[in-house]
């Protein structure tokens, strides 16, 4: 008997089939299904790792988008407070402030951290 023949046997309960032919048909299902089972986890690996690429390349377009806009954004916010800032200090009002050129500094300490502990 081929397997094709075993597994047609096992369908009906009732036949009288032999502990060895039984077992032989019970570990070719067995085989069988986990063929199948790896293969369908091998594929959802792979649909996830290629999910996972596009995805990549989505942030990275829209990281460089998002870079070059909110850097312009934050230029020009940063020029209104500056001047926002000069013109409580000095009580003046912001007609004759122009802010021409803005540079970071290269402390990577703020002010108060700065400042000496008594």
């Amino acid at each position: 008997m081929n397997i094709s023949q075993l597994l047609e046997a096992l369908k009906d309960t009732p036949v009288n089939l032999s502990v060895g032919e039984k077992l032989i048909a019970g570990f070719s299902v067995t085989v069988l299904s986990m063929v199948v089972v790896f293969i369908v986890l091998v594929l959802i690996a792979w649909l996830i790792s290629l999910l996972q690429k596009e995805k990549e390349k989505e942030k990275e377009t829209v990281e460089t988008k998002e870079n070059t806009s909110a850097e312009k954004e934050d230029i020009g916010e940063l020029v209104s407070v500056i001047t926002a800032a000069i013109c409580a200090a000095t009580g003046n009002s912001s007609n004759n402030i122009v802010v021409r050129k803005i540079v970071r500094s290269n402390n990577s300490k703020s002010s108060w951290q700065s400042m000496k502990k008594n």
